[in-house]
């Protein structure tokens, strides 16, 4: 069985995606800022000194690469946006060099990305062709995209997942929205006609482990469910599951761009994604449907 070298292993996807592969026989290693004590072997990279333990590599046949600061952990400033764009971009270079110069077995490394690449594109249906939006989040996928892709330089097939919303009780829109509905409030982005284009957390695993798998992978792919909804659908969608009838709150963009800072202005962008090039694979999703992914979160301990 294969082993897997992840980085970023302490996210969201990076901890359930360790769970998956080590059921199902996989062997695997974490990269991370610290090296730990755990049943799973790890290693340790700095990205701001540019150092990283290159045994990481010894018996590693491909790598996961999650790696990335919390997008919503902090309001935007400068210094945030600057580590953001750092440990994507600079992370993945740094992974890139060692490689370079390491003898190594990799044959493949599946790099995280987002649907932030696009920007804010109302009415547009988005495949991968589409070009890149203007936005900061957009700069920072494409810069992390063109870097993941000098794998192929050094012959490694390189695939970059852009993953949308990811749906998940215990971390990101799902844990966000759930709170307000709580005190019988429901937060409305003006307009609610924006696409969120969306995963289930489970299926987002999946997909990185289909692209280690499927050596015909190569390049961009949105990892996104076939069915985007309007905002408008999805938190009407998340009340009904959670049972909670709730007053509709519109939030203007202003107001939460003074709350919340420049991330803001992401809850707003219309981002409507196509499926069709990862389902060409053969990649079936479990949860295509929004109502059935949110209540297998609340429903089941992830």
């Amino acid at each position: 069985m294969k082993t897997i070298l992840i980085t970023g292993a302490s996210g969201l996807i990076g901890k359930r995606l360790t769970e998956i592969l080590l059921s199902r026989g996989y062997e695997v290693h974490h990269l991370s800022r610290t090296k730990k004590n755990s049943v799973v072997p790890s290693f340790a990279w700095n990205i701001e000194k540019k150092e990283l333990d290159i045994s990481s590599f010894e018996n590693a046949d491909a790598i996961i690469h999650l790696a990335g600061t919390n997008l919503y952990e902090k309001r935007w400033n400068d210094v945030v946006k600057k580590n953001i764009y750092n440990s994507r971009v600079e992370g993945t270079k740094l992974l890139m060099r060692a490689l370079s110069y390491t003898p190594n077995k990799v044959k493949s490394i599946v790099s995280a990305s987002g649907i932030g690449y696009y920007g804010n594109r109302k009415d547009d249906l988005l495949n991968e062709d589409a070009s890149p939006g203007k936005t900061f989040l957009a700069q920072v996928c494409a810069d992390w995209e063109n870097e993941a892709r000098k794998a192929e330089e050094l012959k490694i097939r390189a695939v970059q997942l852009r993953a949308g919303i990811v749906l998940s009780k215990n971390d990101g829109a799902l844990k966000e929205l759930s709170l307000p509905l709580k005190y019988f409030v429901k937060p409305i982005f003006l307009p609610g006609t924006q696409h969120w284009s969306w995963i289930h957390l489970d299926d987002v695993c999946e997909l990185f482990i289909h692209s280690i798998e499927n050596e015909n992978m190569h390049g961009a792919f949105n990892a996104t469910s076939p069915h985007a909804v309007t905002y408008s659908a999805f938190i009407r969608t998340l009340a009904q599951v959670l049972k909670k009838k709730s007053i509709p709150s519109p939030l203007p963009g202003w107001l939460l761009r003074i709350i919340s800072g420049e991330f803001a202005a992401t809850l707003f962008h219309d981002c409507n994604c196509s499926s069709e090039k990862i389902l060409a694979t053969g990649f079936q999703f479990k949860y295509s449907n929004l109502k059935s992914a949110i209540e297998d979160c609340f429903t089941n301990n992830e």
